[in-house]
């Protein structure tokens, strides 16, 4: 059995709102360049034998700062990004106002729709699927193939046998890396759009805040969350990563203002290839049995915070009940509220919360 890590390139250098296709020569950006950096620390611990990249320059950038001058890195022109033809470098508003059928149909067939004079997701992914086949053919051991969101995409929706029309929904982030399994004759997809590090960094938690406007007094409340946390967190006898921890406070209400908010930005953190962290801050709103100590420390530190301020279970849901116009949302505000006592007692922290309390506001 062998292993194929297939790695999305770092963070190009790309005008905002332009594509980055087939024929766009780009480098890393500081970012990117940070993504690569990540890699080649996480590559040191996998027995890879060798590299496999596009030759776009952002991607044999990636591919030799994974190998570190310690595997062979080889170029193979069949994994470059979908070529999008007449497309390529403009924005999407110039494409839809030239093409706008074209544009418009390609929106209702993401997958197989090619753009004028170039190919289409799964066009790209029939071209990927040769390219790797022969790579394995004339390779041994684990390897690594640096490509391109797209078709990378396009060859994973093959393999998980995913509509064309979803192929934009497979999580592949800048750096991020899909572990796969192959026995000599098929594959098996182990890890899907997955960042080396299971945790932003302070700039890209930052950038985050900055791509979905999170409001001042919001990210006010996530600072305090944030710090509530990580207080409960020195108090239970129980091992906390405090990284997942801090990050998944500061993140969790990245897109309060959307239905389902606590869902909808753990598929952003998938989406950006961050799942532990998914794990964590989808389950702020309601927590099931079961769930671990981090989950349970951010749903607890959230119920102990109104917006910036820190306030007791009894202060924060007293306030909360006024609210609850319809039956069900008192049945909310009482499963809540009785799952935030639960907590406070599995995680042995009842007899601390008043001292927690008066240590803030002092």
């Amino acid at each position: 059995m062998r292993t194929l890590y297939l790695i999305r390139h770092g963070q190009p250098k790309v005008r905002e709102g332009h594509t980055c296709g087939y024929a766009q020569d780009v480098p890393l950006s500081e970012a990117g360049l940070h993504q690569g950096a990540e890699l080649g620390e996480w590559a040191r611990e996998k027995p890879i034998t060798a590299v496999f990249t596009s030759p776009a320059l952002r991607c044999v950038q990636t591919a030799r700062m994974l190998a570190e001058d310690r595997l062979p890195v080889h170029t193979d022109s069949r994994l470059a990004e979908v070529d999008t033809g007449l497309w390529t470098g403009l924005t999407f508003e110039e494409i839809k106002q030239r093409w706008p059928a074209e544009y418009a149909l390609r929106g209702q067939s993401m997958g197989t729709c090619p753009p004028p004079g170039g190919e289409s997701f799964v066009q790209a992914g029939e071209r990927m699927a040769g390219a790797v086949r022969d790579i394995l053919a004339r390779s041994e051991g684990d390897i690594a193939v640096v490509a391109h969101g797209g078709i990378n995409r396009g060859w994973l929706c093959r393999l998980l046998d995913r509509s064309p029309s979803q192929v934009l929904a497979l999580p592949q982030p800048w750096g991020g890396v899909t572990e796969l399994s192959f026995d000599g004759d098929s594959f098996s997809v182990l890890r899907l759009g997955v960042r080396p590090c299971p945790y932003p960094t302070e700039e890209e938690a930052a950038e985050l805040w900055e791509k979905y406007a999170i409001p001042a007094p919001v990210l006010a409340h996530c600072r305090a969350v944030a710090r509530r946390a990580l207080e409960l967190a020195d108090m239970v006898d129980r091992p906390v990563d405090k990284k997942l921890l801090c990050f998944a406070c500061l993140l969790h209400d990245l897109v309060r203002s959307r239905p389902g908010h606590a869902r909808a930005c753990g598929e952003i953190m998938v989406k950006e290839g961050w799942p532990a962290l998914a794990d964590v801050i989808a389950l702020h709103h309601d927590l099931p049995e079961g769930a671990g100590v981090e989950a349970s420390l951010l749903y607890l530190a959230d119920k102990l915070v109104q917006e910036d301020r820190p306030v007791s279970l009894e202060e924060r849901f007293g306030a909360r009940r006024a609210l609850c116009g319809t039956q069900e949302a008192l049945e909310a505000w009482e499963r809540r509220y009785r799952r935030a006592r639960s907590v406070m007692e599995e995680l042995g922290l009842s007899r601390e919360e008043e001292k927690i309390c008066q240590s803030w506001q002092g």
